[in-house]
């Protein structure tokens, strides 16, 4: 195996950590209330998150606002679960990962008191490397399949 090959099977795995990570942290900020302080630095200046009920956002300041208002009026307290993430390292500088949700959560809707539900859904992002070698995300789709009241058992 020529030297070549290995540096650029080193260079995946390592996006694929660092992009393991990325993931990892946005799930600490979604479970933070969307905490800004985090937020921050995981999306590119002209990035777009999306997601079906909660709206779309172009732009990392827009996008940190409108990810505060969804934990102000609708989604109080959550936990995220990221499961099966897939990562595509597409080139030196470009990747793309995908990956399940399960998410339980007090969940506000219009009219209606917070009722703790459990989400369900479909992770689509592209993920670019800046200039100072951190990966964050480009865009961020989600796809909410599974909106249901969490079961209420008395044990």
């Amino acid at each position: 195996m020529s030297q070549h090959n290995l540096e650029q099977r080193l260079n995946a795995l390592e996006a694929c950590e660092a992009i393991r990570s990325l993931i990892g942290r946005y799930a600490t900020a979604a479970d933070q209330r969307n905490n800004p302080a985090i937020l921050q630095h995981l999306f590119h200046d002209d990035a777009v998150w999306c997601a079906n009920g909660f709206g779309a956002y172009q732009g990392r300041d827009n996008i940190l606002k409108g990810l505060s208002s969804i934990a102000e009026a609708q989604v109080l307290w959550s936990l995220h679960i990221m499961a099966m993430p897939d990562i595509a390292v597409l080139d030196q500088h470009h990747a793309e990962a995908t990956w399940m949700l399960w998410e339980v959560c007090n969940l506000a809707t219009t009219g209606q008191t917070a009722k703790t539900s459990c989400l369900g859904g479909f992770y689509k992002t592209e993920i670019r490397l800046n200039d100072e070698g951190e990966w964050k995300f480009e865009h961020v789709e989600l796809n909410l399949t599974f909106n249901q009241p969490f079961p209420n058992t008395d044990i």
